[in-house]
């Protein structure tokens, strides 16, 4: 069978201040109303139906792409989300994903995508991933999608072309051998690849038999083929928790495009009709957005006066600007980047250094969106945080104990059932309630609107990490032995 995966493991350090560590891009709605994510899942569907699609996700980010799920009607689908134990680059998944479906499926093919690209038309797309998936039913072969270069581009990589394929060709898609990957070439290299015609951008998107994948994993990547290897034979048993531990351990924290494509000789690539757009930095708006007479980029709450070919975005304030030209301004709540076009790729730099300094800004915003509402920081400071809390009606938040804060709950609006240790009291708007340090507790909404209320931490230590969970609905526990399934320990409000 077909079996599509989809890499949303990434950070999107260069869309900040609007991608945040826990927020990062594929969560992001930024060509019309729908996540990138959500139109990843949406343009694969037609193919692979929903049971048969995996998402490979970092340990940060289950809860929100679960959520970004719902939203795509595939409500009580078994929909595979498998969450790393830690973030990696993609040979690691991949190799997983792989191990995974010849389990269970010795002759499976993956179609592999990444989560953070936009593509059309999607006729062509389905018609070309349909190509792919049969040629890979009966070559030995791992495909690639290549894309004809529209311009000299720096950032993207390549893949030259080799001999034609003529077998599995089409006339509205070539199929050809690739002779070798060539990453992010400087200008005069790539205005040479565009002249000479002899040359793909390199799109991220696979094809492959996943017991074709396993066999070149083993001959190029031996070493870490044996812990896969080990993994594949521990699926279903008390030791697979263990043995995936064990395997990300020893994984190379590599591209697969590094670590095995570039060695392998048996690479080919489709040269493919679509409309594809890498959405990798703020300059990606210039491409996919409409522009105003003077070829600026406006979302949101922006005032421009005699601009010209600048990316504005605005939120809540008033995002005044006048007189620029080839800027980017985008503004937050928290945060705000101003940079020239040219330095776009910089941004991820600023993430760096907040990283280093242990910014919250890197992390998430002041709101936080969660499996069941949302949370924003209203202030905080030494040994005490402000949130504004919403839970979404019939939602409830994790059973739970924290360790080094206390918190007192005020009701703004709705009905709030709240348990404490073996009480339970229901409390209306304008009641509040206390939860003493290693108290046991819950909050529930158990009515038909939102309910909205004030917490006001106290504590030597106030980072999300202080919690214990004893029940929740959202798989957030963490195991008690390796000889649990493995779940997600994600380090999340409540």
């Amino acid at each position: 069978m077909w079996h599509g995966v989809i890499m949303a493991g990434g950070s999107g350090t260069r869309f900040w201040p609007l991608s945040r560590e826990l927020f990062p891009k594929q969560f992001l709605s930024l060509y019309g109303s729908e996540s990138l994510l959500q139109g990843t899942v949406d343009r694969i569907l037609p193919l692979i139906p929903a049971e048969r699609l995996w998402i490979m996700v970092g340990p940060k980010h289950e809860s929100e792409t679960r959520r970004v799920l719902r939203t795509v009607g595939t409500e009580g689908i078994p929909l595979h989300v498998f969450v790393e134990p830690k973030s990696m680059n993609t040979l690691a998944p991949l190799a997983i994903a792989s191990a995974l479906v010849q389990k269970d499926d010795p002759e499976g093919v993956l179609a592999i995508m990444a989560s953070d690209h936009l593509i059309g038309p999607q006729e062509n797309f389905l018609a070309l991933m349909k190509q792919a998936c049969l040629i890979a039913e009966r070559q030995d072969v791992i495909l690639t999608f290549g894309i004809e270069p529209k311009r000299p581009e720096t950032g993207f990589g390549y893949l030259e072309l080799g001999e034609i394929q003529p077998l599995v060709s089409t006339p509205m898609a070539p199929v050809y051998s690739v002779r070798r990957f060539v990453e992010k070439p400087d200008r005069e290299t790539a205005e040479s690849f565009l002249s000479r015609r002899s040359h793909l951008w390199n799109s991220g998107m696979f094809v492959f038999r996943a017991s074709v994948f396993l066999d070149e994993l083993k001959e190029y990547q031996h070493a870490f083929f044996e812990h896969v290897d080990a993994f594949r034979a521990a699926i279903g048993t008390p030791g697979e928790t263990k043995a995936l531990k064990k395997l990300y351990t020893k994984a190379p924290n590599t591209s697969v495009d590094y670590g095995l494509l570039e060695h392998s000789k048996n690479v080919w690539t489709i040269s493919a009709s679509l409309d594809w757009k890498d959405v990798g930095s703020w300059s990606a708006l210039d491409e996919i957005s409409d522009r105003d007479v003077l070829g600026n980029v406006l979302r949101g709450n922006v005032m421009s006066v005699h601009n010209k070919d600048c990316i504005l975005y605005g939120d809540k304030r008033v995002l005044a600007v006048i007189g620029v030209k080839d800027l980017i301004v985008v503004d937050t709540e928290d945060a705000t980047l101003v940079c020239h076009k040219d330095e776009a790729q910089r941004v991820r730099e600023v993430v760096s250094e907040l990283k280093s300094k242990n910014r919250i800004e890197a992390m998430e915003h002041r709101t936080t969106h969660r499996p069941w509402g949302q949370y924003t920081i209203l202030d905080q400071g030494p040994h005490y945080k402000i949130k504004n809390v919403t839970v979404n009606p019939k939602s409830r938040l994790s059973y739970q104990m924290h360790l080094h804060r206390s918190e007192h709950w005020v009701v703004i609006s709705g009905t709030a059932k709240v348990t404490l240790d073996d009480q339970e009291v229901f409390l209306h708007v304008n009641q509040s309630i206390d939860i003493p340090k290693t108290t046991r507790h819950r909050i529930e909404n158990p009515g038909k609107v939102p309910l909205v209320f004030i917490e006001v931490q106290n504590g030597e230590y106030l980072e999300e990490d202080d919690i214990i969970r004893f029940s929740d609905d959202y798989q957030r526990l963490t195991p008690s032995d390796d000889s649990q399934p493995f779940q997600s320990q994600e380090g999340s409000a409540s």
